[in-house]
């Protein structure tokens, strides 16, 4: 059977599937590698290859611009029939910015002034940049980039821009620290107050949320400590949209300048972003496609994927190679690097980048990252690339173009909700293990999900979703509350864990009654008694209502779990784990589906309108590091109610995850199995059709209910004809 990609006549794509990997960033590698290294790239079939634009490095003077290394370079790769993406690299400032610009230096929370430095990844220093409100600084960075883009713009091998390495306001940042956070500048200062104009509208708006009583708006200061949560939630959502702005003005010089290539930027996705000020959410919104550097996790690929919006969306950087001076890179197989490359095809990711093609020489990222040896010989990971690469290029071009089946569940991930957490517990870490744990359990069922942000829920985008997970959701504003109310009502399942908008983002303050912003009142349901778990002192087996269940006592024995943990007792009578929080439900109409004092529900269910909520008086995701029971059990709860299953009626082990890649007719044309168990395992599928396996031989006739077998430990990439 042909698929209906096959047979589309289409225009070459803005944005192909690439395969390739990093080559150059100043010094190396040296020129005496070029030729040999670019002729073996091609050897081995791939198609894109990624050099770095570096200010520091190509603008050595106010008046005068160094590209001669890179034009010698892109002429390489035209020869070898290579597709260039150019990346421009602006955290590293020329000498000559801070000696014409002195106040350009960032200044971090206690004050010090971030002078340029070099670090391993950016060995001709100049990092981390000046500060992104400074305008002369940014000023020159408009005239770099314009200055490069209209130099490269007519090279025959260039194919796309990248316009901004892992965006993030300052590397040491990578570990949100209160004292080094960045920037407090004068120019910080005023583009904090125009922001804070543009948000409240007024000096006594500002004043009733913050609870403050400035006089002027040159009053206000920005904040250093987080507890007053509020003003520090908004200080830092300032810079979130402040390095959004900033990728705004790249994309659209690249635009400008040159609008007949492509251009994206790539980001880190991880957690902290939001403490650290990078939206991904937000800055994908400019860019034609999307990417990131990532590896196999599910989480980074759906936080990309999610980001993207149905962009294309690059893997740039795989850090399979991963390395450094103390710990040499790992050795990759065939089957490692299908299983790493194939979890994010089958999420959606249309390309890889290798980072990077020759090992580093320079500082701690020596003598790791390579796709070759030192001396520019193959290693098992070139041969396993190359093997890769031959078995899904003949499809690259249909792959392109075939789509992951639509998400039916959402994983809600507000930025606001992450700096809250943060300035309540000091680190995000905590609210990215419950998010994970939803993300590992939904991927290891093969549901089809996605992340959704704060600001899609205040839009109230919701309607293609049929569950919404909201892990730890403390932080709501008031738009989102009512478009949350809507889409229940209008048939969603909402399952939501402890002290939901507790904290008002509108108001600055803590809810009287939780749920708060008036979803209690909505829901009729309440929580009428919270503390934290430690509090309830469990493990001397008595509750605040008297004594501990036996069972419920052995199950939180048998676990060895700590006093932050709560057992419960499900409907059914299974003892689970929730964590952290503990909070006692009401109301009329609900479902006990949960308990510790055998009275009242601290899980509980409720029919609101069309639709259902399951509400967790306790943090089910953070239990998940302990045990996954609870939070299986709630969402085997939700799921059904809103009959979502996997696809093609799977039923396996939750080692196998099985993705489907469809066609503009929504038929499967691709399937992605993997198997992480080190056995062989059973699959259940229905089906009428035929699964031929690229890698592995595997070959799959499925006539109604099939069972077949995946090897240990492998990933397969089958065409479904």
């Amino acid at each position: 059977m042909t698929s209906m990609l096959e047979s589309a006549a289409e225009a070459p794509p803005r944005f192909p599937f690439i395969f390739g990997a990093q080559y150059y960033r100043a010094p190396t590698p040296e020129p005496a590698c070029w030729e040999g290294d670019l002729r073996h790239y091609r050897e081995l079939g791939f198609n894109a290859v990624k050099f770095f634009v570096q200010w520091r490095w190509s603008h050595r003077t106010e008046d005068d611009y160094y590209f001669a290394d890179l034009d010698r370079l892109m002429d390489l790769a035209g020869a070898n029939g290579l597709g260039v993406t150019l990346n421009i690299l602006l955290d590293m400032s020329p000498t000559w910015l801070y000696r014409r610009f002195p106040d350009a230096r960032q200044i971090d929370a206690c004050g010090q002034r971030v002078e340029p430095y070099a670090v391993s990844h950016r060995s001709i220093g100049g990092h981390p940049g000046p500060c992104y409100n400074h305008p002369e600084a940014r000023a020159a960075r408009q005239r770099f980039v314009a200055a490069t883009v209209a130099h490269f713009r007519d090279h025959g091998s260039l194919s796309m821009w990248d316009v901004w390495n892992e965006p993030e306001l300052s590397f040491q940042q990578r570990q949100p620290d209160v004292r080094t956070l960045v920037c407090y500048c004068p120019h910080c200062q005023r583009g904090f107050e125009t922001w804070l104009q543009a948000r409240y509208g007024s000096l006594e708006r500002l004043n009733d949320v913050w609870g403050r009583c400035y006089g002027a708006w040159d009053e206000v200061e920005m904040p250093r400590v987080t507890g007053s949560i509020t003003d520090f939630v908004d200080w830092r959502e300032f810079h979130l949209d402040t390095m959004t702005a900033e990728a705004r003005w790249r994309l659209d010089m690249v635009a400008r300048v040159d609008p007949a290539h492509g251009r994206y930027l790539h980001i880190v996705p991880l957690h902290f972003n939001a403490v650290t000020c990078v939206d991904d959410f937000a800055i994908a919104e400019p860019c034609e496609a999307f990417a990131a550097t990532m590896s196999s996790h599910p989480a980074s690929i759906t936080q990309v994927v999610s980001a993207g919006r149905g962009k294309t969306c690059y893997n740039v950087e795989s850090h399979l190679n991963h390395g450094s001076l103390d710990q040499h890179s790992p050795i990759i197989a065939e089957a490692a690097l299908r299983r790493d490359f194939l979890a994010q095809v089958g999420l959606g990711i249309k390309g890889f980048l290798f980072w990077q093609y020759r090992p580093e020489v320079l500082g701690n990222e020596a003598p790791a990252w390579g796709l070759v040896r030192l001396d520019g010989t193959d290693r098992p990971v070139t041969r396993a690339a190359q093997a890769f690469w031959a078995g899904l290029r003949p499809h690259a071009d249909v792959l392109l173009r075939a789509r992951p089946q639509t998400a039916q569940v959402g994983v809600w991930k507000s930025r606001r909700n992450e700096i809250f957490h943060f300035c309540t517990q000091g680190s995000v870490q905590p609210l990215a293990a419950a998010i994970d744990a939803y993300t590992e359990a939904l991927y290891w069922r093969s549901i089809p999900f996605e992340y959704v942000s704060g600001q899609r829920l205040e839009a109230g985008d919701l309607d293609s979703l049929r569950v919404l997970i909201m892990p730890s959701p403390y932080l709501l504003a008031d738009p989102e509350a009512q478009q949350l109310d809507r889409w229940v009502r209008q048939g969603g399942v909402l399952l939501a864990e402890a002290h939901l908008a507790g904290y008002s983002a509108s108001t600055g303050r803590h809810s009287r009654v939780v749920p708060g912003a008036g979803l209690a009142a909505s829901w009729e349901l309440r929580e009428v008694e919270s503390t934290a778990v430690r509090h309830l002192r469990l493990a001397q087996g008595r509750t605040h209502a008297g004594p501990l269940a036996e069972d419920l006592r052995q199950a939180l024995v048998a676990t060895g779990a700590d006093a932050s943990f709560l057992p419960l007792r499900l409907a059914d009578g299974t003892v689970v784990l929730g964590a952290h929080r503990y909070a006692e439900l009401a109301g009329g109409g609900l479902t006990m589906e949960g308990t510790l004092t055998g009275q009242a529900p601290c899980i509980a269910s409720v029919v609101v309108g069309q639709g259902r909520v399951f509400y967790c008086g306790t943090c089910l995701g953070t239990a998940a590091t302990h045990t996954h029971a609870g939070l299986q059990a709630i969402l085997s709860r939700a799921l059904a109610a809103a009959d979502v299953s996997a696809p093609c009626g799977l039923q396996a082990a939750e080692s196998v995850h099985v993705d489907l890649l469809c066609d503009e007719a929504g038929r499967a044309c691709f399937a992605v199995v993997i198997n992480r168990s080190d056995v062989a395992q059973t699959l259940q599928l229905q089906g009428r059709e035929h699964w031929r396996g690229l890698f592995t031989g595997q070959s799959w006739h499925l006539a109604g209910t099939t069972r077949v077998q995946m090897p240990a430990a492998e990933a397969e990439m089958f065409v479904v004809t």
